[in-house]
């Protein structure tokens, strides 16, 4: 065999060998293009939105520590952040929210109206609770649906609470945060449905209707001296929430 022959087969080595590594580095690159593309298009977080909102509230109080359920328009704000695409069909939403729960009714609790009296007197009573919450939801959409649901819990401390017993004679006040009967952590499960309204100087109008039912109650074994000496129980306050919000 002479050089030449020699040179040409080293050659076509280098050349084979040279495409055989060419080949493989081309798949390694595709195969770890595929595992970027998959690692993206992996999990329920996929853009960030931000809608501050206001609600309009109605709040249902019942329990055994008054003789009366009580009924009463709140209302309050907050600031949600969507984690989600359009039309993405699951995804995470949470927010930070301030909720006014008031709720009153006529006849709702019994007070002295006079000090030397010895007979009680029903009068009417308007119970103030507010929280601070944190709310964190499961978004549900369809593809073809203007809307959306939420499913989900809340969590809060309270702001307020506060009853206030009305005339005849003077208002009587019962501040439960300084009493053994109340309860300052607050737990709710929470459920929504959002409707996308139309767009305001391109951002989206959006309103929510939400209810929470709550886990816990905002007062506990208390009994007011119109249920008699024998009657007592807890407190609790459901609401049905109105937000409008724009999406930014």
């Amino acid at each position: 065999m002479n050089y030449r022959t020699i040179h040409r087969n080293i050659f076509c080595t280098v050349v084979m060998l040279t495409l055989s590594c060419s080949s493989v580095f081309a798949q390694k690159s595709d195969s770890s293009g595929a595992k970027k593309r998959l690692r993206e298009e992996v999990g329920i977080v996929k853009s960030l939105t931000v809608m501050p909102y206001a609600t309009v509230s109605f709040n249902l109080q019942s329990g055994q520590a008054f003789p009366k359920s009580a009924q009463g328009l709140g209302y309050g704000f907050g600031l949600a952040f969507d984690l989600t695409e359009d039309k993405q069909p699951l995804g995470a939403y949470f927010d930070f929210a301030y909720q006014d729960m008031r709720a009153s009714v006529n006849d709702g609790a019994c007070k002295l109206v006079n000090e030397a009296d010895t007979v009680t007197a029903t009068v009417p009573v308007t119970h103030y609770f507010s929280y601070a919450l944190f709310e964190g939801f499961l978004k549900l959409q369809t593809l073809k649906s203007n809307g959306y649901f939420l499913i989900g819990a809340s969590i809060g401390v309270a702001t307020t609470a506060l009853t206030v017993k009305e005339g005849p004679g003077a208002q009587e006040f019962s501040e439960w945060r300084s009493s053994s009967f109340y309860n300052g952590f607050r737990l709710d499960i929470r459920a929504g449905l959002g409707i996308k309204l139309g767009y305001i100087s391109g951002h989206q109008l959006v309103f929510e209707a939400r209810f929470g039912y709550p886990v816990t109650n905002v007062i506990t074994d208390y009994h007011d001296i119109c249920n008699g000496s024998s009657a007592h129980g807890p407190w609790r306050v459901v609401t049905l929430q109105g937000n409008i919000g724009l999406r930014l």
